[in-house]
Formats: C-alpha cells, sequence, structure tokens
C-alpha cells in the first residue's frame, strides 16, 4: 500500500468527517431571518449626543444563545449640534472593525453594513465613536436609528438557563410560543394565564401565543404525572419546557413556580428546592404610585390595582371561549403582567364571572356580545359613548331578511380591528377593567393589537376606543348624550323602523294631498 494512498484515504475521511459536522450544525439552526429593533429601545432613550466631552456611546443588546448571526446592518439618522459639526464618526460591533462617517454639518441619514464577524451569542455591543479636533459635535436621532441583524436561530436549548436568556435576547428569540394546558383539567385556564405572564416577563413584551405547536418555536406544555414528587419545571426537549405536577389540581403550582422565579443558572430540571435559592423573576416598571386609582393610564402604567401583592385580590374572568379570542386576550394579561413588573401568583382566573371571588378586583376579557349585562349597565357613560363611537366606525352590517327574521353576517377573519377598554369602581368599592370590542369586530385581532404594541401605554382615563393605529379617549364631555355618533347609530340599528316610519309619513301625506283635492273639486 503506497503513502499516496493512505494519504488519500485520511483527507477524503477528514472532508467527511467535516461535511458531516457542517450538517449537523445546520440542522441545530432555523432558517436565518432579519430583525430590526430601533436604537431607543436598546438604549432607553430618545436620543445620543456626541461630542468632544462625550464622544463614546456604548449600545448592548443580546443574540440568544446557539444562534449565529450572519449579517448587521444600521441605519444611523442624526443631526448636526451646529454649523461647526464635523469631524468622524466611527461605528462597530464589539471589538470588530470600525465604519467611518464624515459628514457634512446637515441632517442626514446613512444606511451601511457592519462587519458581522465580531458578532456573537450573548451580549454584544455597538460602538459609536466621535473623532474631531475642535469640530461640535452630532445628536443620534434614536428613535429614527435602527439595527438589524440577519441572524439564525438555534433550533434548541440544552438548558433552562439558556431558554430564560433566549426569551430575553432582542435577536434570535423564540417568538412563536405554544402552550398545552390541556391536562390540566380544571386549573387550565389559570395554569395557561400564569404561563403567559411568566413568558411576557422574561421576554419583555408580550408573547405571541400559537394554537397550532408545529409553527411554535417553543412549547410549554402541562403534564399530570403521577411520578412527580414534587411541582417541577423541566427541559423534556430542545424546544420544550414541561410544568409537571402529580395530578392535574397541583399543576398550578408548577405553573407559579414558572412564573415567580428565574431559571437563570439551571440546568434541566427547576423544582422547589432549586427555588428556594432562585431570585424573584420581577422587572422594573418605571413607574412609581401612592395610590390604586381606577383610570386606565394607571392600569397600562403599572398594572394597579390588579397586580397588587401578586394579585392576591385580583379576578381575571375570560368570556369567550373561541382559542383565537382566549390566546389574544393571554397575551393582554401577560401585558399586564409587565406593567405590574411580576406576576399574579396569588389572582383568580377562570371563564365564569359569578364564580370570582366578590371581593377582589376583576378584569374582564372578551368580545361585548358575551360580556355580562350588569357590568355593561354599570359601565361608565364614557364606555358607552366609545361604544357608539365604535359602531359608528365599523362597516354596516348586511342584513338577509326574510319572512319574519334576519341574520347578521358573522364577523370574517378580516374583519375591523376596534377595541374598547373601560375601568369603574363598583358598588362595593371594587374596581372593574373591561377589556372588549364591539359587535362587527375582530376581538383576537384587536387585543393583539393592544397587547404587543405602544396602544397599550396610550390608555387613560375610564375608556378609551383603539384601532390598528390610535387610541382615543373619552372623557365626561367626549360622548354627549345626542352626539352625531349616537344618533348614526341609532339609525343604524333601527333601520326597518325608521323605513317603515317614512313610507307611513308618505302615505299619509298622499291621502291627505288626495282628501284635499277632492274637497276643492267639490267646490269648484
Amino acid at each position: 500500500m503506497s503513502i499516496r494512498f493512505v494519504l488519500t484515504c485520511v483527507v477524503a475521511l477528514a472532508c467527511a468527517c467535516l461535511s458531516l459536522s457542517a450538517i449537523a450544525h445546520a440542522e441545530d439552526l432555523r432558517a436565518a431571518r432579519s430583525e430590526e429593533h430601533a436604537l431607543s429601545s436598546l438604549a432607553a432613550q430618545s436620543s445620543v449626543t456626541l461630542n468632544e466631552t462625550s464622544g463614546l456611546a456604548r449600545i448592548s443588546f443580546d443574540i440568544a444563545p446557539g444562534a449565529r448571526a450572519e449579517a448587521v446592518e444600521l441605519v444611523l439618522v442624526a443631526r448636526p449640534v451646529s454649523p461647526q459639526s464635523g469631524g468622524r464618526l466611527q461605528v462597530s460591533v464589539n471589538r470588530g472593525r470600525s465604519v467611518t462617517l464624515a459628514p457634512q454639518p446637515e441632517n442626514f441619514e446613512a444606511r451601511f453594513a457592519l462587519y458581522a464577524d465580531s458578532l456573537r451569542e450573548g451580549r454584544n455591543t455597538l460602538n459609536l465613536n466621535f473623532d474631531a479636533a475642535g469640530e461640535d459635535g452630532w445628536v443620534i436621532d434614536a428613535e429614527a436609528s435602527r439595527l438589524r441583524v440577519s441572524v439564525a436561530p438555534a433550533a434548541g436549548y440544552s438548558s433552562l438557563s439558556d431558554v430564560e436568556a433566549a426569551l430575553g435576547a432582542d435577536f434570535a428569540a423564540p417568538r412563536r410560543i405554544f402552550i398545552d394546558a390541556g391536562q390540566a383539567g380544571t386549573q387550565a385556564v389559570p395554569v395557561s394565564a400564569l404561563t403567559a405572564q411568566g413568558l411576557a416577563l422574561r421576554m419583555g413584551e408580550a408573547p405571541i401565543l400559537v394554537s397550532e405547536r408545529s409553527v411554535a418555536e417553543l412549547t410549554v406544555r402541562a403534564v399530570a404525572d403521577p411520578a412527580a414528587a414534587t411541582p417541577a419545571v423541566t427541559l423534556t426537549g430542545e424546544d420544550e419546557i414541561q410544568l409537571s405536577a402529580t395530578d392535574s389540581a397541583a399543576l398550578i403550582a408548577a405553573a407559579r413556580l414558572f412564573a415567580a422565579r428565574s431559571m437563570d443558572g439551571q440546568d434541566r430540571r427547576f423544582g422547589a428546592a432549586q427555588a428556594l435559592s432562585a431570585a424573584r423573576l420581577v422587572r422594573d416598571t418605571g413607574f412609581e404610585t401612592t395610590g390604586a386609582n381606577a383610570d386606565l393610564e394607571t392600569l397600562a402604567g403599572f398594572g394597579a390595582p390588579f397586580g397588587a401583592e401578586q394579585g392576591i385580590a385580583t379576578a381575571v374572568v375570560f368570556t369567550d371561549t373561541d382559542p383565537q379570542a382566549r390566546l389574544a386576550a393571554l397575551a393582554v394579561v401577560g401585558r399586564a403582567a409587565i406593567a405590574s413588573g411580576s406576576a399574579w401568583i396569588y389572582g383568580w382566573f377562570g371563564e365564569d364571572i359569578d364564580a370570582a371571588p366578590a371581593s377582589h378586583h376583576r378584569m374582564v376579557l372578551g368580545p361585548l356580545s358575551t360580556m355580562d349585562s350588569r357590568l355593561l349597565a354599570a359601565a361608565p357613560a364614557e364606555m358607552r359613548a366609545a361604544t357608539d363611537a365604535a359602531r359608528a366606525r365599523l362597516p354596516r352590517q348586511r342584513r338577509h331578511f326574510g319572512s319574519a327574521a334576519y341574520a347578521d353576517d358573522t364577523v370574517g377573519p378580516l374583519a375591523e380591528i376596534a377595541g374598547i377598554a373601560a375601568i369603574y369602581e363598583d358598588t362595593s368599592g371594587q374596581t372593574v377593567a373591561i377589556i372588549t370590542s364591539p359587535d362587527g369586530a375582530d376581538f383576537a385581532r384587536a387585543a393583539r393589537r393592544l397587547a404587543r404594541s405602544s396602544l397599550w401605554n396610550g390608555m387613560e382615563g375610564q375608556a378609551v376606543l383603539w384601532d390598528a393605529s390610535a387610541v382615543t379617549a373619552f372623557g365626561p364631555t367626549s360622548g354627549p348624550a345626542f352626539s352625531r355618533e349616537a344618533f348614526v347609530v341609532f339609525l343604524r340599528d333601527n333601520d326597518r323602523y325608521v323605513a317603515l316610519g317614512a313610507f307611513s309619513l308618505a302615505m299619509l301625506l298622499l291621502l291627505s294631498g288626495s282628501a284635499v283635492n277632492r274637497s276643492a273639486s267639490r267646490r269648484v
């Protein structure tokens, strides 16, 4: 056997091993996707000033564990401090090579690629450096400037700590999540709600909850396992977390564990013993309050009064059993937990408002048609004004008349986004919050839009109406009893009677005219 033949075999074997390794690594990653964030969301400030005294700004961002970054791009929007602004702006990622700009003293917007070879999973830093000798500096518009990273997310995770880090990452985080609480039985609603709140607190935003596991990037499953010694959170697959307990009734304890304690530093199992030394799962709301005012701004700002003492005096009622409506309502509850700073682990969650504790504050979510009439009767006048305005905005429903009845079209998949939120105190002094949508609108789309956009922060006063892009607040004088919107709604709701009245009036005038003509003929 010649030496050349042996060397050829060794080289071929090495190439085959490298190919198999590359294929295995490719299978560990999902398809690359491009994600974009405003610098203001990463730096928590609306502008960044660079000058000779503060010539360096560092903006941190996180890439999920196991992900592979392929490209990075920056859209930089800036304005000069003065007509003497100049110098050079150097932009880099981590300790990588920099891109240099030499702008003229005028407003500019620059889009350019950065060197992606220095990107890594975990914490990264975008460096903005001002280099000048005597020139004035620049003000970076952080709200208009955007960082875009093309990254292939990991297809799975090796520990609960990695899952937690991935959920909180700015790029390549698992966005679409499937919650399976079927085995929780009567505890399915609270288990789902607490799971949604635990996810939202880790992500810093309301999760995108999906109804099919096949499209999910992460699955959270509740499992009743008689062999489970204590309630626990376990990583049972590369992209599956399992909440386990001995029976369905005990699964609520596992859900509370998931929603109350951080899994940072945990391996594949997180139980009561590990929870003793684990940090609380909390977020800084950035708001302070000394009371629990019954207004929507207080609810949006820090979840009060529902989040007080982790929801010990709170009842959340889901009025619609439609799967999409339920998932959207869970997203709203997740957003409310972010406002509160912690999950409502001691709250009551259910579907029957009559079963909710009478001494609790109540948050009720669902379409207007599923709401308890007693809640609507007690709602403030502002909610009725918002409802009238919403109905006036919606396209008129087509009616099909039969011999004695008619039927309205059902809400289609492209129905209007229109939602109503209201808050008030009932006769017992408890706060009631209603998140709903009028007839003809899609509650699921409206609720998701509220939970996952800045519309949430626009809520104020006693009642608001929102659509896809704006929030309209209703105060004591915004909806007068004889408003144009109320008149239009009255005509639409009673068009048959209006038509009948007009026809009767026309016939009366016709008969009166005929009688007058006959009387005049006799006189002649």
